[in-house]
């Protein structure tokens, strides 16, 4: 079940002291309300009562479709450098779950999901952006390494990243609408319209990318960031 519990925030602006309903769980196949709101970027949205400014909590839960076969734990933009840490937890989480520690009857429900791991908001709705159109995530983060061996200017600032926001009717086909964004933004610097036959060839070519793909999906942090961002040191990992 979708599970949210009353705690009390500041507002990011003026300070004030708010009461916030912080969501700790999502069942979207009982809520496909809160899923919807998750693509629309309206979830998790609050106005102060004091100063009237809005602001957004960052994600930290876990995100379970069994329609759309998919389990995610999403956690906040600023928890990446601790990717390896989180993604071992969050595995636990999911055995415990519906995984190998569970009873026989989750155990069966968990065979059909995949397990993923987030961090920040854009990175949660691109699973769900690429799930409703049929891509698979893996194949969608080597389409981004093939982008940027084209073009390595568009992630020449650490601090950007490639998201797919939306797939998009073309003259010859269907595009991607990657963004190349400031990290936890959601605010694009530019927007790529990309041949959704980039998928296609990726696919096609499984020799080709039969090492990237390895690496890229070796465990539930499924985002190319697992190959160039060092993971926090074991003295480092908090929370």
């Amino acid at each position: 079940m979708s599970l949210f519990r009353t705690v009390e925030v500041s507002c990011p602006v003026c300070e004030a002291t708010q009461s916030f309903d912080m969501v700790f769980s999502v069942f979207a196949d009982r809520r496909p309300d809160l899923r919807t709101a998750i693509l629309d970027r309206t979830f998790q949205i609050q106005k102060c009562g004091s100063c009237n400014a809005e602001f957004r909590i960052e994600p930290e839960f876990t995100y379970v479709h069994l329609k759309g076969h998919q389990w995610i734990a999403a956690f906040p933009a600023d928890g990446l450098a601790r990717w390896a840490s989180i993604e071992t937890r969050s595995q636990n989480t999911f055995d415990r779950s519906y995984g190998k520690s569970a009873p026989k009857a989750a155990q069966n429900v968990g065979q059909g999901l995949s397990v993923r791991v987030t961090f920040g908001w854009e990175a949660l709705r691109e699973k769900l952006v690429a799930a409703d159109a049929g891509i698979d995530d893996v194949t969608l983060e080597l389409a981004k390494i093939a982008l940027l061996r084209g073009a390595p200017a568009l992630q020449a600032d650490e601090d950007m990243e490639l998201r797919l926001l939306a797939i998009e009717a073309g003259e010859e086909g269907e595009l991607l609408q990657i963004a190349n964004l400031r990290f936890g933004d959601k605010m694009p610097v530019e927007v790529l319209s990309v041949p959704r036959t980039l998928i296609n060839e990726i696919e096609a070519d499984t020799e080709g990318w039969k090492e990237l793909r390895e690496e890229v999906s070796a465990g539930a942090f499924v985002d190319m960031a697992r190959m160039t961002i060092e993971p926090a040191g074991p003295g480092e990992v908090t929370g």
